[in-house]
């Protein structure tokens, strides 16, 4: 992802609503509602280098617990939304 760490966990509340975000560790969090959880893992923050410009770059890995497809559908698509950064 095109964020930092910092910037991502900023707007991941509104992201993610209704879930909410709990047991926050430095590289893990955990995303709660009912019965269902999502994992969220980042990497360490680092760049990519286009020309002299530097992008941050973030590995981030999903795991879903207790989703329906429909359900998995609803939180990705809010998710994309929220966290997507202009451009194109």
């Amino acid at each position: 992802m095109g964020f930092t760490r910092a910037e991502l966990l900023k707007g991941l509340e509104k992201a993610v609503f209704p879930y909410q975000v709990v047991n926050l560790t430095s590289d893990q969090v955990e995303i709660v509602k009912d019965n269902r959880m999502v994992k969220l893992s980042t990497g360490k923050d680092g760049f990519r280098a286009i020309a002299s410009m530097r992008v941050p770059q973030l590995s981030v890995s999903l795991e879903f617990f207790g989703f329906s497809h429909d359900q998995f559908e609803q939180f990705m698509q809010r998710f994309r939304k929220y966290l997507h950064k202009g451009g194109g």
